[in-house]
């Protein structure tokens, strides 16, 4: 099937920067960097082109899509399935009976394999069932949520008496872990960076807790009405007692983390995809490339590890459609709230009232033409003496102050003569 019968298949009217590069691309170049946004389609920009280059006829495995979490896995999966029917591939992730899939290997080998990396390392080296001598492609999305310290030395045997024809690497950023990898493996490599083509409709209000967390979650519980909400707790101790807050409270909702089995996950996620629930509280697990059309978010405290505030933000206005997301922080927080800003995170002060969220509304500060004048006035020290900044400072603060001075005085002549 050629890409763009599966577009049709899958009823895209139009394509995103990323899936518009990579599918355009795909066979120009050799190794691929691709980076853009959550949500903007990176898995569809490299899986369609893909499938349209596999060799159904081949008895060996061609290519391996790796990715961070078995949820993903999950996804990547049904993306696949719904894409194209005549492909044989294998996905492999938590609960499934690995010894049964190994023997199913001996008879035959899939075309394609969709895995975390733990389970890859399984089969192919610990098992030693999967075969990737005819391997072409190498695929690893999501990346900057699976390099760690310890992905080199555990990916490292599984390629090293493999000669891989094409790697891409698909992510929201490039990280410095990824380094070693891409210069191991990547050589030279093409990157697409479509983050500043992409135009999200989020908004980002910041709320104030004043130090109870609980009641201010349940005030912006009060004001909005979302299809889907994803509440997101940093600590797994913490995610019960928000989510039987959010249940007393009188919403449809469900808990979701790490602690649950990877079966009650599965069938979980599936509920969320067909809105059962109106709120999903959650750990950072649910950030990691779920594709899901919420339409808020609300951080119930910030990740510890940054890079996670995206990947959660990055689960509303996904594919153009619009989204808020929602910050809750006290007087601790302010120093990774500037570090988000100066990553380009348009954070906007907000306040609740009875009916909303309120965006603070800044006031400009007009260009006063005559205080300029004066501060230019002020004579610049042409010799570095002790304390000469504070000196300055304080000559700049005398000038700002005699031209108020003066307004004042001739405020108050007009108003004598006028009485």
């Amino acid at each position: 099937m050629k890409v763009h019968e599966m577009l049709t298949k899958l009823g895209f009217k139009s394509l995103s920067p990323i899936q518009e590069k990579i599918i355009e691309n795909f066979d120009k170049t050799n190794n691929i960097v691709g980076l853009a946004p959550t949500g903007t389609g990176k898995t569809h920009a490299y899986l369609l082109p893909l499938l349209e280059r596999i060799n159904r006829a081949s008895e060996y495995t061609q290519a391996v899509i790796l990715l961070p979490t078995n949820e993903l896995v999950l996804q990547v999966d049904k993306m696949l399935s719904e894409t194209d029917d005549t492909i044989i591939y294998k996905s492999y992730y938590g609960s499934i009976d690995m010894e049964k899939e190994a023997n199913k290997l001996k008879k035959s080998q899939p075309s394609l394999v969709i895995t975390t990396p733990a389970k890859l390392i399984d089969m192919v080296i610990t098992r030693n069932a999967l075969s990737l001598k005819e391997i072409k492609y190498f695929i690893l999305d999501e990346a900057d949520m699976m390099f760690d310290e310890d992905f080199m030395s555990l990916i490292d045997p599984v390629l090293a008496t493999f000669n891989v024809e094409k790697f891409l690497l698909m992510s929201a950023t490039l990280t410095k872990s990824m380094e070693p990898f891409i210069k191991k493996y990547f050589g030279s490599y093409t990157l697409f960076d479509t983050t500043k083509d992409t135009v999200l409709n989020i908004t980002f209000p910041l709320i104030q807790t004043n130090g109870n967390r609980l009641v201010t979650l349940a005030r912006v519980l009060d004001v909005i009405n979302p299809y889907l909400g994803i509440i997101f707790v940093s600590k797994n101790e913490d995610i019960n007692q928000v989510f039987n807050y959010v249940l007393d409270r009188g919403f449809k909702a469900v808990a979701f983390s790490s602690e649950i089995g990877v079966k009650q996950r599965k069938k979980i996620l599936e509920d969320i995809h067909d809105l059962k629930y109106q709120y999903v509280v959650s750990s950072d697990l649910l950030s990691r490339g779920i594709d899901f059309k919420a339409s808020h978010i609300i951080h119930f405290d910030l990740p510890y590890k940054l890079e996670f505030f995206k990947h959660r933000s990055g689960r509303t206005g996904r594919m153009g459609d619009e989204g808020m997301v929602i910050t809750l922080v006290d007087e601790l927080d302010q120093r990774k709230i500037d570090k988000l800003r100066g990553q380009g995170v348009p954070f906007e002060q907000a306040q609740l009232t009875k009916d909303e969220i309120k965006i603070i509304q800044k006031k400009e500060r007009k260009y006063d033409k005559q205080i300029a004048n004066a501060i230019k006035k002020v004579p610049k020290p042409k010799k570095v003496a002790p304390n000469y900044k504070k000196k300055h400072e304080k000559e700049v603060r005398q000038a700002i102050q005699k031209v108020k001075k003066a307004r004042y005085r001739n405020a108050s002549f007009r108003k004598s003569r006028s009485a």
